[in-house]
């Protein structure tokens, strides 16, 4: 990875966009069988009736990135009024398909697991709005991940059911002044060396890494570590589109989990770390509780209001030096449910968000994102040292190694919230082993899918 000073600002996201999941194989195109389609043909644009649109997001920095996109929607359809509402990231993925099946039913909602939501037909099949705005004409690998097969279960192939503004990417931020301090001069270039400045920033009495355990993030480094030791994500993503015959109960995972674990008893994470949430974990961060923090580049923005400067980004080490690095991305997805009263207005805002370069701009600067779109679409920028410059840098790498994974969290509808955070904590309170951790998760994966 090139060292991150020799970023320069203008960031070409628009080819960017063309390579998105580039694990993936191109989706094919959609397959109408799959879910409902809309009713009646669909239609672009607003029209001219007082429309009010409402949005389901994540709590946190969805709220004010989408509350920005919709006061830049309302400036080009006045008759639209764009309403923001949010849950937290585990109750809105408990509750989503009681929430969509119901009759208070919002006309966009962040979708993270899209499984049981197609099989019970709660979401639209976005194909016919693909072809009307053209959608269908920009790289498809971005939409790989959001369609789905008949079977409601595997994903890469089908029709298309969410589409987002821009792609998230993990890695690990660092606090600057705190990394010169223990003689980090360039980002580790293996697992060993990471593991070497860890025991350093320790024995100098700082906080080694800040995560929230209480609500996943610390599943963000077990993956990491996971694709790491194998030198290889394709058991991951075979695993998170549920392709047949697909296990993470092999000896990567359980080495990812023994590393994890003996982290957590070495003092490398905090003694409380199951009790610490997405809010509290950027905060610490912020103070100088932590000399690296692993997480995704939805935080940068904020990091660079807190310092601007003060905050680095790096990929996570491959286990050998000169090794693959991979870093998991998922679309911001919104899905439009089935029982939406304006599905046209919802999809007018899906293609806005995706076209309109001051939206676009939004989903850098706003988003920490890279976004999505057609590959001629304008490249948003970012400051020279920022660090959302850096995890778009990052993100650029990644597209030329063939490194952007999906997120295990994302491979079934519940298999996170029930199953790898439970687990994970389990795993770092010392009541599981790393064996029986991943003998359960996919365990619990199967039952997911019903096999």
């Amino acid at each position: 990875m090139r060292p991150l000073t020799q970023y320069r600002g203008t960031l070409g996201l628009a080819a960017a966009a063309a390579a998105v999941l580039v694990l993936v194989a191109c989706a094919p195109g959609g397959n109408s069988e799959a879910g409902p389609a809309p009713s009646t043909p669909v239609a672009t644009g607003v029209g001219g009736e007082p429309v009010t649109l409402k949005l389901l997001v994540n709590s946190g920095v969805d709220v004010a990135f989408y509350t920005a996109l919709g006061e830049r929607f309302h400036a080009e359809h006045g008759n639209v009024t764009v309403k923001v509402e949010n849950q937290d990231y585990a109750t809105l993925t408990t509750n989503i398909a009681h929430i969509l099946a119901g009759t208070n039913v919002p006309d966009l909602v962040r979708v993270s697991q899209l499984g049981n939501l197609i099989e019970n037909q709660l979401l639209t099949n976005l194909d016919p709005y693909a072809e009307a705005y053209g959608w269908d004409k920009w790289p498809q690998s971005q939409f790989a991940s959001t369609r789905v097969g008949t079977d409601g279960k595997q994903r890469g192939t089908g029709s298309l059911y969410a589409a987002g503004a821009g792609f998230g990417l993990t890695g690990v931020y660092y606090n600057k002044t705190l990394a010169q301090r223990i003689g980090m001069t360039r980002p580790p270039a293996t697992v060993a060396e990471f593991e070497q400045l860890l025991a350093k920033a320790r024995d100098a009495g700082l906080q080694p890494i800040m995560i929230n355990g209480k609500d996943g993030g610390s599943v963000y480094p077990l993956q990491s570590l996971a694709m790491s030791s194998a030198e290889d994500a394709q058991a991951v993503q075979d695993w998170n589109y549920a392709k047949p015959g697909a296990s993470i109960d092999n000896p990567a995972t359980v080495k990812a989990a023994t590393t994890l674990q003996r982290w957590g008893q070495a003092g490398y994470l905090p003694s409380d770390v199951n009790d610490i949430d997405q809010t509290r974990a950027p905060a610490e961060f912020v103070k100088g509780n932590g000399v690296f923090f692993p997480s995704g580049n939805w935080q940068a923005p904020a990091l660079d209001k807190a310092g601007a400067g003060q905050f680095g980004f790096f990929l996570f080490p491959p286990g050998d030096a000169g090794g693959p690095s991979y870093a998991m991305t998922a679309a911001a997805n919104l899905g439009i449910p089935a029982k939406s009263p304006n599905a046209d207005v919802a999809a007018a805002f899906l293609d806005f968000v995706q076209t309109d370069q001051r939206a676009r701009q939004d989903t850098v600067t706003l988003g920490g994102l890279v976004p999505a779109g057609p590959s001629d679409a304008p490249a948003p920028t970012a400051p020279a040292g920022s660090a959302v410059a850096a995890t778009v840098s990052a993100f650029q790498e990644l597209l030329k190694s063939n490194g952007l994974v999906g997120f295990m969290a994302d491979a079934t509808a519940s298999i996170h919230v029930n199953s790898l955070i439970p687990q994970t904590q389990l795993l770092l309170a010392g009541k599981t082993t790393p064996e029986v951790f991943a003998a359960k998760v996919q365990s619990d994966y199967e039952r997911d899918l019903g096999r």
